[in-house]
């Protein structure tokens, strides 16, 4: 017996591989449905970056002045009160 289906011809593939679609550019197609772009994006992020790092270098400044006067205070539990009998 034989095989039901036909096998293609060579002309039809042919007219398949014209059908594949070209490659498209995302980021094009995304700005053009949003509005939105994709630089402005990453400057946006990088500016929060830039400004939760200054936060930051405040804080770690702050903790290290808190740090040096906790030091401070021990150093001088640590010595002995004129007057007092040691």
């Amino acid at each position: 017996m034989t095989d039901p289906t036909p096998e293609p011809s060579p002309e039809a593939e042919g007219q398949n591989a014209s059908q594949i679609p070209p490659q498209v550019d995302q980021e094009a197609i995304f700005k053009a449905m949003s509005g939105i772009d994709v630089n402005t994006i990453d400057a946006d992020i990088e500016s929060a970056f830039g400004a939760r790092l200054a936060e930051l270098d405040k804080m770690l400044e702050g903790l290290d002045d808190l740090v040096n006067k906790i030091e401070g205070d021990i150093q001088n539990l640590d010595q002995p009160k004129p007057g007092s009998p040691e």
